[in-house]
């Protein structure tokens, strides 16, 4: 299936993220470099750098089984990882113990099955905990947006349209079968006539008949999460690196060999453009971290007072 695909796309020369420089690394979830380059200087005017890199990934599975090779495993040692996506547990499971000083599932306490994701602003408030126990290590923080669902009530009728869709990533079982894959994705693309996954069927089928309606919902969810990373960049000391797993297409052509076929959502190993131009934004927060420490725990207190979360980390 490699083969295959090199053909279609030419060969993966992706940057792995995590063998870069940063003190703290935040993971937006399908977040295309391009609409985040029209949005991000709203909330991160003193941004010392900004670039499109290329991912090595389309897809959650492939970004985590591609970046998580040997060569970086001693760089994780001191590295607390907070993570909002189960998906990630069901390809790395007890290994994900092994590679992190520590490792925190925020989805297993905070999942919202309302809405089929853990919202932004419980990834958050773990992070802030997770920070403020252990302010001496670097953490990655993994939010799930802007991925589909939609967290904004206006978009409710575009997240019924699959509502189990998410909730079925908390069970969900990985294949390691390249053949029944390819199956699946020549079916989809002859019944269909586009190649579609990571979101529903019926978003795709959705967003095919009108797209300008999902990209505003992606760009409002986008908005979301990005008002939390913020805070985040005004609370945590370093050089804190903002990036994604791989992007989120709407339909864009397949390759030039496939000219009629468009893609949706973000299916692994395809790397068009829209999934694998990812963002990569440097901002620097030049506090101590006795600051650090007290910005955190001011903000807890009000996150405290004015939310009413469960689950310990």
């Amino acid at each position: 299936m490699n083969a295959i695909m090199t053909v279609l796309f030419g060969p993966n020369r992706g940057v792995n993220v995590l063998s870069l420089d940063w003190d703290h690394l935040i993971v937006l979830d399908a977040c295309r470099c391009d609409i985040f380059k029209n949005v991000y200087r709203k909330f991160f005017p003193s941004a010392t750098e900004f670039k499109c890199i290329i991912s090595s990934a389309s897809s959650t599975m492939e970004f985590v089984k591609k970046n998580l090779d040997n060569n970086i495993e001693k760089e994780l040692k001191d590295i607390i990882f907070v993570n909002s996506n189960p998906m990630i547990d069901h390809v790395l499971g007890a290994r994900l113990e092994k590679l992190f000083h520590k490792y925190i599932p925020v989805w297993r306490n905070h999942w919202d099955s309302k809405i089929g994701s853990v919202r932004p602003e419980d990834t958050y408030y773990v992070a802030l905990r997770t920070y403020v126990k252990n302010p001496g290590k670097r953490m990655i923080i993994w939010f799930l947006q802007p991925h589909y669902p939609y967290v904004d009530k206006r978009f409710n009728h575009i997240n019924a349209l699959g509502r189990e869709f998410m909730n079925r990533a908390l069970h969900y079982v990985t294949s390691s079968n390249n053949l029944l894959t390819l199956a699946k994705i020549v079916k989809n693309l002859l019944r269909k006539g586009y190649l579609c996954a990571g979101i529903p069927d019926k978003i795709c089928e959705y967003v095919h008949r009108t797209p300008s309606e999902i990209i505003k919902a992606y760009i409002v969810n986008l908005l979301s999460v990005l008002y939390y990373v913020k805070k985040l960049t005004e609370i945590l000391p370093g050089k804190i690196a903002i990036t994604s797993d791989h992007g989120e297409a709407f339909g864009e052509p397949l390759s030039k060999l496939a000219l009629p076929l468009r893609v949706y959502g973000h299916p692994s190993r395809t790397r068009v453009p829209s999934l694998i131009q990812v963002p990569y934004l440097i901002v620097e927060n030049g506090i101590s971290r006795h600051e650090a420490i007290r910005r955190a725990l001011r903000h807890l207190i009000h996150f405290f007072t004015t939310q009413t979360r469960g689950g310990e980390v």
